[in-house]
């Protein structure tokens, strides 16, 4: 979880305005909701109606998948 905190306030391009996704992380047993807004962020946590796993989303301008894919892989534990 802290490495794709990291990556949103240190590593996110400019360009992405808007994320929201679902998200498994190696510390939590929860479903972790996820919304972007420009800079702001917020996690909220609740339990798992489904089998666990990760479905994001981001919505910008020119942004660059490859870049975006290889910043995520390196949040995996």
């Amino acid at each position: 979880m802290k490495k794709f905190e990291t990556f949103l306030q240190e590593q996110l391009p400019q360009e992405v305005f808007r994320g929201k996704g679902i998200l498994w992380f190696k510390e939590s047993d929860l479903r972790n909701i996820f919304q972007l807004s420009g800079p702001r962020f917020d996690l909220k946590g609740e339990a798992w109606r489904t089998s666990p796993k990760n479905q994001l989303v981001f919505i910008g301008r020119n942004l660059n998948a490859d870049h975006l894919r290889q910043r995520l892989t390196d949040c995996l534990a």
